[in-house]
């Protein structure tokens, strides 16, 4: 009988936050231990109302070992087309420059915004089909220099 026998694999939708911080501080343990110490580091902007507080929008990520990830990047649709999204994603860039960060990654789909992403110097690192089927996921990466212009 091996070791693991008496092991279960559960498949859920709904992962409670401890559940899933033992696979987050596993993998970082992990990282640590062969690659050294991590550094990440959460990071957003947000685009808010002054005078309610409240946030229409805007970008949240982190830093890790030289990149920024982009997770999420959302802007209402009447809030589009006038340098918002430009001047929120050149913010997280610096930052991520000021954390020593030379790449930002993110991942789009075709019917969203990868134009947008292109305009700001993004390019296409890959392609991945999805349903529908004429939806493509891109991952789309853009090198950050010391020389790229401040938001």
């Amino acid at each position: 009988m091996s070791a693991t026998d008496h092991l279960v694999l559960t498949l859920t939708d709904a992962p409670d936050e401890a559940q899933k911080a033992v696979i987050s501080q596993g993998l970082g343990a992990y990282n640590d231990a062969v690659g050294g110490p991590g550094d990440y580091r959460p990071l957003a902007v947000f685009l808010s109302n002054p005078e309610t507080g409240a946030v229409l929008g805007g970008l949240f990520g982190g830093s890790y070992r030289g990149q920024l990830f982009i997770d999420r990047f959302f802007l209402p649709e009447s809030l589009r087309g006038n340098d918002l999204g430009s001047r929120a994603l050149a913010m997280a860039e610096q930052e991520a420059r000021r954390r020593g960060c030379t790449r930002v990654s993110l991942f789009t789909i075709s019917f969203q915004a990868p134009g947008f992403y292109l305009k700001q110097g993004y390019e296409l690192a890959a392609e991945l089909k999805c349903d529908p089927p004429a939806a493509t996921r891109m991952l789309m990466t853009k090198r950050l220099t010391a020389t790229d212009p401040p938001p």
